[in-house]
């Protein structure tokens, strides 16, 4: 079975599977489908939950398949392969399990954005015919709206369609920016709908920073500008890994917008095609016009470093590397 992340948790609350491959790179729909498949899981009395990151030969994998649980009756096991795709011998424990998943456990395989090559894998074809497929792409422009009036109702907001539409516009299908929109207004504790108004006030104070204007900040080049930015999200108490998270996510729309510029399409095509505003298109052509392809990936590579910063794989402060990445970044 395959779902997508707006048929999920309607499905979640009537049926539960025995398997779950969940992929792709959008943080705030992974974290949401994951939260859905927990608490169905915890509501069918999948009471014990145990989260690994299975490595070399899969031993522990195997024994945590096949052992029974001591702890509860029943469990929810979470596989993270987000850094790393299972290799050849988890991915056949994985396949031979997934043909005969046990009763008493729910495993869900979370992984990063599922390339062509593991989508036509046994182990993908064996987790869609016992179980369910979730595979997450960025939400399109026609759906941001319903997403934003879904995620609205989380904090019981009452958003209305034109509200919803003109905070679709401002964040151009950035989330973590609608997200950090829908928490300022829960804030507010407002009595009433929120209506265009409301969105537009919101949106024009600028004494609070969003992720959002600092990736914008970042490709434009406005280094003292990013910088600001940044200080302002760390006093703030903004998470480090939602700031690269940002980053990362941008870098990786640039390397393919520069991979189409390497092809011979311009820019203004680009923007046709990509639907980027015009407010952003200045930032961006300026952006490919001094990174390719190959920079943009060696961007990247930058960007995991940090990510082992943040994870104290590595010595160093998170903050402080985000300011190098910016240093490295901005070119005026």
């Amino acid at each position: 079975m395959k779902l997508t992340y707006f048929q999920a948790e309607a499905h979640l609350a009537k049926k539960l599977s025995p398997l779950y491959l969940v992929s792709g790179d959008e943080l705030l729909l992974k974290q949401d489908i994951m939260q859905w498949i927990r608490k169905a899981a915890k509501h069918a009395g999948f009471d014990e939950r145990i989260r690994l990151a299975p490595e070399g030969e899969g031993e522990q994998l195997y024994s945590l398949l096949y052992a029974r649980s001591l702890l509860a009756e029943k469990r929810l096991l979470e596989l993270d392969f987000r850094e790393s795709s299972p290799n050849k011998n988890i991915s056949k424990i994985l396949q031979e399990y997934a043909e005969n998943p046990a009763a008493d456990t729910i495993v869900i395989i979370d992984t990063a954005k599922m390339d062509a090559k593991f989508a036509k894998s046994a182990l993908a074809k064996a987790c869609e015919k016992s179980g369910t497929l979730i595979t997450l792409w960025p939400i399109p422009r026609e759906q941001l709206p319903e997403w934003i009036q879904k995620r609205a109702h989380k904090y019981k907001l009452q958003i209305q369609p034109d509200a919803a539409n003109l905070l679709a516009d401002y964040v151009e299908g950035n989330l973590i920016a609608a997200a950090q929109t829908l928490e300022k207004l829960y804030l507010l504790k407002l009595q009433q709908p929120v209506d265009a108004d409301i969105i537009q006030n919101i949106l024009t104070d600028e004494s609070r920073y969003t992720i959002f204007d600092f990736t914008d900040s970042l490709i434009a080049g406005n280094k003292t500008r990013a910088l600001h930015i940044l200080d302002s999200l760390k006093e703030e108490g903004t998470e480090p890994v939602l700031i690269l998270w940002g980053i990362t996510r941008e870098l990786r729309l640039l390397a393919d917008y520069a991979k189409q510029v390497q092809q011979g399409l311009t820019p203004e095509q680009i923007f046709q095609q990509q639907r980027i505003l015009p407010r952003k298109q200045t930032a961006v052509r300026r952006f490919l016009s001094k990174f390719k392809a190959a920079d943009c990936l060696q961007l990247l590579k930058h960007a995991a470093e940090i990510d082992k910063v943040m994870k104290g794989a590595v010595k160093g402060d998170s903050f402080e590397a985000l300011e190098m990445f910016c240093l490295r970044t901005c070119y005026n």
